[in-house]
């Protein structure tokens, strides 16, 4: 077995030039190929980062070792190698329990007769869940005859995109593709290191769908794709988590499990995560992907955030299930203390809360999580926000909160921003931020000032964030946030008349209790229940009849 040399070991560098009339070939992840596991292993630096120390040895592994699989014909799974991870054994784990050595895991096909044409590597990441130093990408490689360099072109694996390589490559050289997963070694009792899914031969049939689903706990996730191709299909539905893949079947809450729409009933907290069908016919087989994302029903009811306090302790990696930090964010609590100073933190509620700082000339550092929304619902959202005296931001920096609304496939309807904390900010103080200015999905454009924010239509879900901005001249500071706060206020109501009767139509959400009063007169002190209705997920429609006089109505959720 030939072995897989690193890049970074290469002395020579090979320039290759297109020659007119030479071969393409595009190749897949397929599963009926040879796949060879090939581990390169170096000393790890004392910060655990993916900074190359001593190279160690490489040698063949088996592709079990490596932790890179096939899950029958569905897909490929590749994950951070636990299998040489022994607490007792300073070589690979230091005194502390800390991993000890880098992983480089090549799990590839070798084919020595692409030599010479073009060569596309193509297919589709459906999940990405590795945390940490770990990173996976896909790859294609030229070694010289006798292996002691290569000329490598990778792609970054991104979940729910296609990734594509091409590569010239040199008659007479090893052709190698497939993918590199990077890692300290890890422990086999660590379930958050997360792995990374692979679809297999997306060429023939194709997948449009499905859709991302962000519910409330309690409604129905219903999943669809239609495939093209040639029939006939088969379909199976499988469940990705950070920890396990699980094929699915049907029964209980469960059905679908083998055709074209599933369908998970009174869905819980635990029913989260992404879930992809596999579809296959004569040809191949493909996969696509669809996220389900869960908000607790006490939740929706009251504030939308998971954990607005931050006294559960640490960030996810998941923003629908809490929040997920970015480049320069950290907890801090009451036992810490403000940078440069031997003055404890001061939080605005509870024990603990959040620091967002200066990362770099140019970058943006925060903190942000996900929520289920309805089109039509009006939100507000607020936060505490505090810059001490002793790490006061400076210069041109600038911190807020924003609230994007997003469609299913991620992007950016409208974002509302509140006011920032800036160099004049007052210090040693807490205040209330509420976001209340309106920005086109440019960022830029201001739609206005509203006190209210509206879902759009189209909106699936909405981005609770905080974000700080570091200009250009590299200034410092830091900003503190706690209590931040997004709740569900009345939805948009339309009314109609309809033969001798006053219509009110209004969208709802799963579980949520809505009054609907009216007055006679504005300038009556009370408003009287005309109803209640409790929420399903649909728009409901309230019939009140014709009264002689003038009335007016008003939904709200209290």
């Amino acid at each position: 077995m030939k072995k897989s040399i690193l890049t970074i070991l290469s002395a020579t560098t090979l320039v290759l030039g297109v020659s007119q009339g030479q071969a393409q070939t595009t190749v897949t992840t397929d599963p009926s190929q040879s796949w060879i596991g090939y581990m390169n292993v170096f000393a790890l630096n004392a910060d655990q980062t993916p900074n190359y120390g001593a190279y160690q040895f490489g040698s063949g592994w088996g592709t079990a070792d490596l932790r890179a699989s096939f899950i029958g014909t569905n897909c490929a799974v590749l994950a951070p190698c636990i299998n040489v991870f022994n607490p007792t054994d300073a070589y690979w784990v230091n005194a502390d329990g800390t991993p000890n050595k880098w992983m480089d895991a090549s799990f590839y096909v070798q084919n020595d007769a692409l030599a010479g044409q073009t060569i596309t590597f193509t297919g589709k990441c459906l999940t990405n869940s590795l945390t940490g130093a770990a990173s996976s990408v896909a790859f294609i490689k030229d070694f010289a005859p006798d292996y002691s360099y290569n000329t490598p072109i990778t792609a970054s694996l991104v979940a729910g995109q296609t990734f594509t390589v091409t590569l010239t490559t040199t008659a007479g050289h090893h052709i190698q593709y497939g993918f590199e997963t990077q890692a300290p070694d890890a422990s086999p009792t660590n379930t958050t290191a997360g792995s990374v899914a692979i679809a297999v031969n997306t060429a023939d049939p194709t997948i449009t769908g499905p859709n991302n689903l962000s519910l409330v706990e309690g409604q129905n996730a219903v999943f669809t794709v239609t495939p093209k191709g040639t029939y006939p299909f088969t379909y199976q539905w499988q469940q990705i988590t950070a920890t396990a893949t699980n094929i699915l079947s049907n029964g209980g809450r469960i059905s679908g499990a083998t055709t074209g729409t599933l369908t998970v009933s009174n869905v819980t907290l635990a029913d989260a995560g992404t879930y992809y069908v596999t579809v296959s016919n004569s040809h191949g087989t493909a996969a696509s992907p669809g996220l389900l994302a869960v908000t607790p029903l006490a939740q929706v009811q009251t504030n939308l955030l998971v954990d607005p306090g931050f006294e559960n302790g640490g960030f996810v990696t998941t923003p629908a299930t809490g929040w997920v930090n970015f480049n320069g964010a950290v907890e801090q609590n009451v036992n810490d203390y403000y940078y440069g100073s031997i003055t404890p933190i001061s939080v605005y509620q509870g024990t603990n809360t959040v620091q967002i700082y200066a990362y770099g000339p140019g970058s943006y550092s925060g903190i942000y999580q996900d929520s289920a929304v309805v089109p039509g619902h009006v939100y507000t959202a607020n936060g505490e926000f505090l810059t001490s005296a002793w790490d006061p931001i400076s210069g041109q920096n600038s911190c807020y909160l924003e609230v994007q609304f997003r469609d299913a496939s991620d992007n950016v309807l409208v974002d509302y921003r509140s006011a920032s904390v800036t160099a004049s900010f007052p210090q040693d103080t807490w205040v209330n931020l509420t976001a209340t200015n309106e920005y086109a999905n440019d960022f830029v454009t201001v739609l206005g000032h509203p006190q209210y924010l509206v879902a759009p239509a189209n909106a699936a879900k909405v981005r609770t964030q905080v974000t700080y901005a570091t200009d250009s001249n590299n200034s410092s500071g830091s900003v503190y946030v706690d209590m931040l706060d997004l709740k569900l206020q009345e939805p948009v109501v339309k009314a109609a008349i309809s033969g001798a009767n006053v219509q009110l139509s209004f969208p709802t959400i799963y579980g949520v209790v809505y009054n609907v009063l009216y007055k006679a007169k504005l300038s009556d002190a009370t408003w009287s229940v005309l109803t209640t209705v409790t929420g399903d997920g649909t728009v409901k429609t309230v019939s009140d009849a014709k009264s002689a006089g003038a009335r007016w109505y008003i939904v709200n959720t209290q």
